[in-house]
């Protein structure tokens, strides 16, 4: 068989997967009409990993699982949008981390609208200004997101999902190694760095600021000026460089390569159980002797795995604290409900951020 031939039986094949996949978005449509009667959430986290588990476990070859995740995840957004244009806050501008881990969810179909900060991201969902949210909540490197977290006190919104984003940092610039004297970029990523800056550029100037994006504009920006400014650098994504003009100079330099962020889609609502989730909430407790051991006593009598705790200050009184828990299982669980009614007994306030699908 030659080659014409074969590419033959490929077209017959195309016009098939393109007849079937409108097959399968006129079933979509039918699906969010009933949504739209129930009130429901358009975007089901759930369902979600429920089809990519699924065709994982279909999978045979010879194209690889994340070739197919790639190309079902393209066509669980233009899905989404079928049923409802969708809006997705993030932090910007476009090029932060925060901006792929969103494309990683959601594709490239929705609305993305960077905004300047955590807190209008929670803002924008809060008001019903964007259906969605993405904010980084945890980097196995530096712990929990401090800003994200104090939010969930003072915004009530939810977690439906939860994004695992590998971290890897680039050093980013128009001139050569040897020249640069600034380097820009966010506070966590310069400490990301740390080690790899010590022992490669010691004597550059560092320079903070709001976010890895930003800092690819300046250094941009500065280049095309000319003189001293081309002398700048960026610690970036790897991506953000041929946006903005820049090169690729040294790439994964952060210290710790199994650098990992978890981020938080943002919702007005939690969505259904899947197979395994994971659930977050927020405990104030009094400031007594043996107040925290007994609120979480109930996660070891229930054999509750906790997979992270958080303390921080609740902003109304010096010294008083309110704790952030999360733990595997979903809040319709009855065993989850029996250990959070024990919980809530032991605090002054408890207020569950929500269960979502846990990504592995």
């Amino acid at each position: 068989m030659d080659i014409a031939l074969l590419r033959k039986e490929i077209d017959r094949l195309d016009s098939k997967i393109v007849e079937l996949l409108n097959e399968r978005a006129k079933i979509v449509l039918k699906i969010g009409e009933i949504k739209k009667q129930n009130g429901a959430q358009v975007y089901a986290p759930n369902r979600e990993q429920e089809v990519y588990s699924r065709i994982i476990s279909q999978n045979k070859g010879p194209l690889t699982n994340d070739c197919l995740m790639a190309i079902y995840r393209e066509l669980m957004a233009g899905s989404l949008i079928l049923e409802k244009a969708i809006k997705v806050s993030y932090l910007g501008p476009e090029g932060t981390f925060s901006y792929f881990a969103a494309k990683q969810k959601f594709g490239s179909s929705v609305e993305y609208v960077p905004v300047r900060g955590i807190d209008d991201v929670f803002r924008d969902v809060a008001a019903g200004r964007s259906d969605y949210g993405i904010v980084p909540a945890e980097n196995s490197t530096e712990g929990g997101i401090r800003e994200t977290l104090n939010m969930f006190v003072e915004f009530d919104v939810k977690v439906c999902a939860e994004i695992i984003l590998p971290i890897h940092h680039a050093l980013i610039a128009s001139c050569m190694k040897e020249e640069i004297k600034k380097v820009y970029s966010k506070p966590q990523i310069l400490s990301q760095c740390k080690n790899w800056l010590a022992n490669n550029l010691p004597r550059v100037e560092l320079i903070e600021v709001s976010s890895s994006a930003e800092a690819a504009c300046i250094v941009a920006d500065a280049a095309k000026a000319g003189k001293e400014g081309r002398y700048s650098a960026v610690i970036a994504n790897a991506e953000i460089a041929q946006q903005h003009g820049l090169n690729i100079l040294c790439k994964n330099i952060e210290d710790n390569p199994n650098n990992i962020t978890r981020f938080f889609i943002l919702s007005k609502e939690y969505g259904a159980p899947s197979e395994k989730d994971r659930t977050a909430v927020m405990c104030y407790i009094k400031n007594r002797a043996g107040a925290l051991l007994e609120m979480l006593e109930p996660f070891k009598t229930f054999n509750i795995n906790l997979t992270n705790i958080e303390a921080l200050p609740t902003r109304k009184k010096a010294w008083e604290y309110c704790f952030y828990l999360d733990f595997e299982g979903h809040v319709s669980n009855e065993t989850i409900k029996n250990a959070l009614n024990e919980v809530s007994k032991r605090c002054s306030d408890m207020k569950i951020l929500g269960s979502f699908p846990k990504c592995d």
